[in-house]
């Protein structure tokens, strides 16, 4: 199962693949970002950020809802704007120029791990996290609950989805926002969507991945 996990977020992001499985050469060196008085929009994770509008689908209020084990967060975020407590650790992949991914932490405590575009060797602070997946019950993007909510109440919540993958054994993956194909095998994921994993058997939410690229660039 685990195996089948990992193909599945190959499935979900190309750059996740590398995100969070490949090897990371610098996982000593702390990096720490910028300091600063901005804070998070992020709403409290009480499954009702949609309000009145249960039955769509709003990425614009999605991403300004994610709760990463009790600390809110959103995407897109820009590493100069990180709020004070964060700092990540940049991860070495051969992704393509402009695009990296990192690990982030809170005073300390491993939060997740985001994938960046805008971030280039010679200007690193300008870049921005616009992607994370989550498997943990105690991360939720929306009030979306890996290992709790249940395929009825995200179809409750959003209504049917964008797309449906149902080409693995085990899960179906069910997409809701806007969807466009990569520009390059190793690229960008080039989508503003929310793309939800379900085990087959329980019908619970396996993952939860959020992408919010930049439709004004390309990589």
């Amino acid at each position: 199962m685990k195996n089948k996990i990992k193909l599945i977020i190959c499935a979900l992001c190309a750059v996740m693949a590398c995100l969070v499985f490949a090897g990371c050469k610098n996982e000593n060196e702390n990096i720490e970002a910028s300091d600063t008085s901005v804070t998070s929009s992020a709403a409290a994770d009480d499954n009702a950020a949609q309000g009145e509008a249960n039955g769509t689908f709003d990425i614009e209020t999605v991403r300004k809802n994610i709760v990463i084990k009790g600390q809110p967060f959103e995407i897109p975020m820009a590493l100069k704007d990180l709020p004070e407590g964060w700092t990540y650790v940049e991860i070495e992949t051969m992704l393509l120029d402009g695009l990296g991914s990192a690990k982030f932490y809170y005073n300390d405590e491993e939060m997740f791990h985001g994938a960046l575009e805008n971030f280039y060797k010679d200007n690193k602070k300008d870049g921005i996290i616009y992607n994370t997946t989550l498997r943990t019950e105690d991360c939720s993007i929306d009030g979306i609950i890996p290992l709790k909510t249940t395929m009825q109440e995200v179809i409750d919540k959003y209504g049917e989805p964008t797309n449906i993958n149902s080409e693995y054994d085990d899960v179906d993956i069910y997409s809701y926002g806007i969807l466009k194909p990569m520009t390059n095998m190793f690229g960008r994921f080039n989508d503003q969507a929310l793309t939800i994993s379900f085990d087959n058997e329980t019908k619970i939410v396996s993952l939860i991945s959020i992408t919010y690229a930049d439709f004004d660039k390309e990589y």
